[in-house]
């Protein structure tokens, strides 16, 4: 049962989701999927299902977050479209793959889906804080080849799809860290990638049935949870890309790994 007070909270929560979204480009999955697991955990639905409603309301935030993010990334003329192109369709075709395993068979489970997503983050703040400590030894490129975007795809649409993360949080630092890419036009590019992607996403997850949870839901989407995150989303994103043009790319960094290691702490303590 959600109360006024929890509405409240997660209209907060979707603020904070979409300030980042929109300053780090990684579509605010990083507050989305904490946020959304203690509220599924409150609902006793199984370990499987439980992944599943977390990943499919987790997109549907990241949609609103990424689309609004991109629309001013577009208005202050900071959108690349043919890199955003190359990049999203590996991660659509595999993120959609992925997303079918995990509807159709019991395999992903809550331990497995939180064991991933804590492995993954751990190692990009290792990669972040060191590429933090060897900025002054790097030379950040405005452009690279092609193939980096399509590549860079493929991780991004199987990260997504396990993580529920939106694949921002892989595609930055795969960009920018190992291609050299300046943060600020990664940033764009993920946050581009994902409405798409998002999208495959969502429709996949509406048009099954859950067995858990059938009161005020499409599918796997719960609109009374993800909705007052959503409206938070809409209204914040644009601020953080706002915010993200008017610091250096080694504030961003810093940012990028003090969020991360939170999310680390409090998925932590839910295997716990």
């Amino acid at each position: 049962m959600i109360e006024y007070y929890d509405i409240i909270f997660l209209f907060l929560a979707g603020c904070l989701a979409g300030t980042i979204s929109g300053l780090l480009g990684v579509g605010g999955g990083i507050i989305n999927v904490a946020i959304l697991t203690y509220y599924f955990e409150r609902l006793h639905v199984s370990d499987i299902e439980l992944t599943r409603f977390v990943l499919s309301n987790s997109f549907l935030a990241i949609f609103f977050s990424s689309l609004f993010g991109s629309f001013q990334q577009i208005r202050m003329k900071n959108f690349f479209l043919k890199e955003v192109l190359l990049t999203t369709v590996t991660t659509i075709s595999l993120s959609f793959t992925f997303s079918f395993l995990i509807i159709h068979f019991d395999w992903y489970s809550k331990g497995r889906f939180s064991l991933f997503f804590i492995s993954i983050l751990a190692a990009l703040i290792i990669k972040m804080i060191w590429s933090i400590r060897n900025k002054k030894n790097t030379e950040f490129l405005d452009n690279i080849s092609s193939r980096h975007f399509i590549i860079t795809g493929i991780f991004t649409g199987i990260f997504s799809a396990l993580s529920g993360l939106g694949g921002g949080v892989v595609t930055v630092p795969i960009l920018s860290d190992i291609h050299r890419l300046k943060i600020k036009k990664a940033t764009s590019i993920s946050l581009g990638v994902m409405p798409l992607m998002a999208l495959f996403n969502i429709i996949a997850y509406s048009l099954q049935q859950s067995s858990s949870i059938t009161q005020v839901a499409i599918g796997y989407i719960k609109p009374d949870i993800t909705l007052p995150l959503v409206a938070g989303v809409m209204i914040f994103a644009p601020l953080g890309v706002r915010l993200a043009a008017k610091l250096s790319e080694i504030t961003i960094r810093i940012i990028f790994v003090v969020v991360v290691s939170l999310v680390i702490i409090r998925m932590f303590f839910s295997i716990l």
